[in-house]
């Protein structure tokens, strides 16, 4: 329950910073043309609301219905007073150029966008960027049975995806996902696997994201968990577990497979310990749990030449703008298969419930950075929908003013945004009953 909490506040705060931001955009540019701002909510007020103050012309507050928020601008909704007055106002948003309501509009997302890069490049200036060369995974590949499925084996070294050569590991996982072929060196027999996207299905089709690929590595003890029967029986960090039973252990695929075939019973352990040779005899539960947690090979700098850089402030803000058009380019392509019903990535749609998931259940503010810049950008994006009632929707009808000259009709424009504002709210909807059923059912 207390992980679940953690989740819960981390989601909490990263979308009530992503909606401040984003209002704050149109507000500002709405001050900068001299536009009157009546209201700045963060969250929804309907009937009531938690706070709010009245500092000039605007009045601030918190609502209660934390689907959202918004920024009421003079001129933009109109009343029905506003309608028998046909008089523009100078402070009214309908008294503006196109232009200039264009931007106002627009304000939001271009703060979120730089939102994004500016976490990317605070991070990347913090902690630089640590990458491990393809060439340097010496063993291949460890993979799990979704890997399994669209035809890798642990050991395949992957020397091409779409005819490409990738440079760094950490992005051969994502250009699998985006490609539609993978060439594998596999016992020195060269492979073409074909990503069909039925095999895609595998990758989406499932509860949820993790590394489906990694290094293939050596089986070494990270942590030993304490009372546990590896605890019990001597083992300790570092230790390097090459034989179960007599049988020769070279890698962690290879350890998981025979602790698998001796399920409740008691195996002997061969040891490398300091370049000591020890063994152990420990009793394995009827899960086939050892009590340890092997390292992974970010652990593993003695094995891996890994590649570390460090950015300038300028270098930052330019690599984590790069990040963002990243992370952009990634999200579009899962909306892209959505509607490719073949790979199920429909499946991983959710609301609220799957964003939690994300969040780590300590706190973690690099990880929680990380995900806000990435929501930030996604905020953006969809944004962008010419759908009435987001702000794609009053950017589309003030692109087509600007075309023809001519100003759409306040009236349509409203109506059109009750219309939208009633589909968007339909959809919510279907994605939160969604994502309840795939919680209890699923």
């Amino acid at each position: 329950m207390m992980s679940i909490f953690i989740r819960s506040i981390q989601l909490f705060l990263s979308i009530s910073i992503l909606i401040v931001i984003h209002e704050l955009g149109h507000f500002l540019f709405a001050k900068i043309f001299k536009v009157r701002v009546e209201k700045f909510f963060l969250f929804f007020d309907p009937w009531f609301s938690i706070f709010k103050k009245k500092i000039g012309q605007t009045i601030y507050g918190i609502g209660w219905l934390p689907l959202g928020g918004y920024v009421k601008i003079s001129g933009m909704i109109l009343d029905e007073n506003s309608y028998l007055d046909n008089k523009k106002k100078d402070w009214e948003f309908r008294s503006k150029s196109a232009i200039k309501r264009l931007l106002i509009i627009s304000g939001g997302i271009l703060f979120n966008v730089l939102l994004s890069i500016i976490i990317f490049s605070s991070l990347l200036f913090k902690y630089g960027e640590k990458n491990l060369p393809t060439k340097n995974v010496k063993f291949g590949i460890e993979v799990d049975s979704f890997g399994k499925k669209i035809g890798l084996e642990n050991g395949d070294r992957i020397l091409l995806i779409n005819g490409k050569y990738i440079s760094y590991f950490n992005d051969i996982p994502k250009s699998i996902i985006l490609g539609n072929s993978i060439t594998v060196d596999r016992m020195g027999k060269i492979i073409n696997l074909s990503l069909t996207d039925e095999k895609k299905r595998f990758l989406f089709d499932r509860k949820e994201f993790r590394f489906f690929i990694k290094p293939r590595i050596p089986p070494i003890v990270n942590y030993v968990i304490k009372n546990s029967e590896a605890d019990k029986s001597g083992l300790k960090k570092d230790d390097k577990i090459i034989e179960v039973n007599s049988e020769f252990v070279l890698f962690s695929d290879q350890l998981k497979d025979l602790l698998s075939r001796y399920k409740n019973t008691t195996i002997n352990l061969s040891i490398n310990r300091n370049g000591s040779l020890i063994q152990k005899k420990v009793f394995l539960n009827k899960k086939g749990f050892l009590g340890i947690f092997l390292k992974n090979f970010m652990d593993l700098d003695q094995i891996f030449s890994f590649e570390k850089k460090n950015f300038s402030v300028i270098e930052s803000l330019s690599y984590g703008g790069k990040r963002t058009w990243e992370v952009l380019k990634n999200q579009i392509f899962f909306l892209k298969n959505v509607f490719h019903i073949k790979t199920k990535a429909y499946k991983q749609i959710g609301s609220f419930f799957s964003m939690v998931k994300e969040f780590p259940s300590q706190w973690n503010w690099d990880i929680f950075w990380s995900l806000t810049a990435t929501l930030s950008i996604w905020l953006a994006f969809l944004n962008l929908f010419p759908i009435p009632s987001l702000d794609g929707g009053y950017i589309f009808f003030i692109l087509i003013e600007m075309i023809t000259q001519k100003r759409i009709k306040e009236i349509v424009i409203e109506r059109s945004t009750f219309i939208g504002f009633l589909m968007i709210s339909l959809i919510m909807m279907m994605v939160i009953v969604w994502d309840i059923f795939k919680v209890f059912f699923y």
